[in-house]
């Protein structure tokens, strides 16, 4: 059965609020002509800024609704996805969804996350949107969905970039953050793939995902929780895998910590990965730890791959991809966490406790004085930083691959 898809024109307007298309109207998206970024939005207090929506709502979105087709291999969709700004590019909005839909249903849905910045010569650049792009295809083919190919996928985030310029935060004074999602949102009652396909992005600027700088975070783990076990989808950005960990979040941080510290599901032994992002932990002899991807419970996080690169590369370290004991954080030096969001935080101590609260004391480890970043963690801060913001010309020439320049 063949389906119609609105045209975009329409499409918007439907999405739209009857105020947001009176200012719709009024307001055209920005001419691809210009020949220089916006400056920073004037009198905004960046500073005040977390990783949050801030109270802030930006100009533009991309929004590109499709029909799913079956391709040649029946277990791989495909759909005409537009890279056109002027088939996609709207006034950010709310939009509608059948209850139907199969997102609500079903949770058939993707996202992404990656960062533009102010960069020390006045560009925009975004850091490796091609391994986001990636990422998520992986995840399209896994939970049946129209894979978004690279080109579109970049070319999209680069015209919200563009088109919201003014939003992203003076250099130095943190990033604006973007965030892809692929949704089934077709309307059906089926417990199968949708016959439609929506590929949006909007953004924010952001801070620091922890407040207070480069301070050290205290981890909680739970015995009782997993975020995910072999065979399912933990390896995947899928939004469903984050809300069923909001109770666990959210029960350490009324303890007084910063964050989860996920444990695998066979054992409740071996480490995973933070609430949200990669967990690292150095040793002695310039070793460095984290686990590996193989058994599919783990995000590949795109600053992940990039961290291991840099602590070989920049900081002569070993880095082995490989399991995790809580007893062999006793052996450790020094910890952290990676993530888009998170950068690269440093770890001061980590604690094990049950869901009723009961903690395991012989199970604590401080990292040095539970509040001071490592030298390992402090300079694969400054490196990342370093090239993302363009701070150092010999950096900048090593890894220009990593970097997608925003031209305006």
């Amino acid at each position: 059965m063949t389906r119609s898809i609105v045209p975009f024109a329409a499409l918007a307007a439907f999405f739209l609020t009857a105020a947001e298309q009176t200012q719709a109207a009024t307001r055209a998206p920005p001419s691809s002509n210009k020949r220089q970024h916006s400056d920073p939005k004037p009198n905004v207090d960046w500073d005040s800024f977390g990783f949050s929506m801030n109270g802030v709502r930006t100009d533009y979105m991309w929004l590109n609704r499709v029909e799913a087709q079956e391709g040649d291999d029946v277990m791989q969709l495909t759909a005409d996805y537009s890279a056109s700004p002027n088939d996609c590019l709207s006034e950010f909005g709310t939009f509608q969804l059948s209850p139907a839909a199969t997102v609500l249903n079903y949770g058939q849905a993707l996202f992404e996350g990656l960062k533009a910045f102010r960069r020390v010569d006045g560009s925009i650049a975004l850091f490796r949107p091609e391994r986001n792009a990636e990422r998520m295809q992986n995840g399209a083919k896994r939970f049946l969905l129209p894979p978004v190919p690279t080109d579109v996928f970049v070319s999209a985030a680069d015209a919200v970039v563009r088109a919201n310029s003014r939003w992203v935060p003076p250099f130095g004074k943190g990033a604006l953050y973007l965030r892809p999602l692929l949704m089934g949102t077709g309307d059906d009652l089926g417990v199968k793939p949708s016959w439609e396909s929506t590929f949006c992005i909007y953004c924010c600027p952001v801070g620091n995902y922890f407040k207070g700088g480069l301070k050290a975070i205290r981890l909680q783990a739970l015995r009782g929780f997993s975020r995910a076990a072999q065979g399912g989808a933990g390896h995947v950005k899928a939004s469903g895998n984050y809300a069923p960990a909001f109770f666990a979040q959210r029960t350490v941080k009324q303890r007084g910590f910063d964050d989860l510290l996920c444990l695998d599901a066979a054992t409740g032994n071996l480490i995973e990965e933070a609430g949200a992002s990669n967990f690292f932990a150095v040793f002695p002899n310039n070793t460095i730890v984290t686990p590996c991807l193989h058994s599919e419970t783990i995000l590949p996080g795109v600053t992940r791959a990039s961290i291991i690169e840099l602590a070989v590369r920049e900081c002569g370290c070993t880095v082995v991809e490989g399991p995790i004991q809580l007893s062999d954080l006793h052996e450790a030096c020094e910890a952290f966490c990676c993530g888009t969001g998170a950068s690269v935080t440093p770890v001061g101590s980590v604690s094990v406790a049950k869901i009723d609260g009961t903690e395991d004391k012989e199970a604590c480890v401080i990292f040095g004085d539970g509040s001071t970043p490592g030298p390992i963690t402090q300079r694969l801060y400054n490196t990342l930083l370093t090239i993302q913001t363009g701070t150092d010309e010999d950096l900048n020439q090593r890894y220009a691959d990593w970097i997608h320049v925003v031209e305006p």
